[in-house]
């Protein structure tokens, strides 16, 4: 089924995912971008604030783990520094990595969520896997290039700020 790249979830940042609305919503593996989304590009050491959060999330019984489209060794290392797994080269907007991880987990679409500022990778590729689409602000977007990317996306924020609630899945 095609689903238009629409956040299910317009938020702030992730810090507004509490381990209960995360519950309710029935997730059990909470998949994570990394730039613009955790940290900003480049940032190689997790801030005290996010350690706390994802702590809070773990407590809870949700999986994390940093999904991201970034090469190199970054991914792999800032989710080491927090102790979580890292998927690295996502190639986002596909599924196919998201739906052979959860594949992989026993997991259902239903029990998972994405979170990631942009929509035509992040959130296009929790609609096309069929998971929870959550799109959060962009931790910079001063660079001239993003924020001509966020301005493209505008529409789809505005459709996702527009619903009322997660879309029933």
């Amino acid at each position: 089924m095609f689903r238009l790249p629409v956040p299910d979830l317009m938020l702030r940042s992730v810090y507004e995912l509490s381990p209960q609305r995360l519950n309710a919503l029935g997730v059990k593996l909470l998949l994570l971008d990394l730039d613009n989304t955790l940290a900003e590009y480049g940032d190689v050491v997790p801030l005290p604030a996010l350690r706390r959060w994802l702590r809070n999330i773990r407590k809870a019984g949700i999986e994390l783990l940093i999904f991201s489209n970034s090469r190199g060794e970054r991914p792999a290392h800032f989710a080491r520094a927090l102790g979580i797994e890292a998927v690295g080269r996502a190639k986002k907007p596909n599924p196919k990595k998201l739906l052979s991880l959860l594949k992989e987990r026993g997991l259902r679409p239903r029990d998972a969520a994405l979170a990631g500022d942009q929509v035509y990778t992040d959130i296009f590729c929790a609609a096309r896997a069929g998971v929870l689409a959550i799109c959060v602000r962009p931790l910079n977007a001063k660079a001239p290039h993003r924020a001509l990317r966020y301005a493209a996306e505008a529409p789809f924020r505005l459709a996702g700020r527009l619903r009322d609630r997660p879309l029933k899945r």
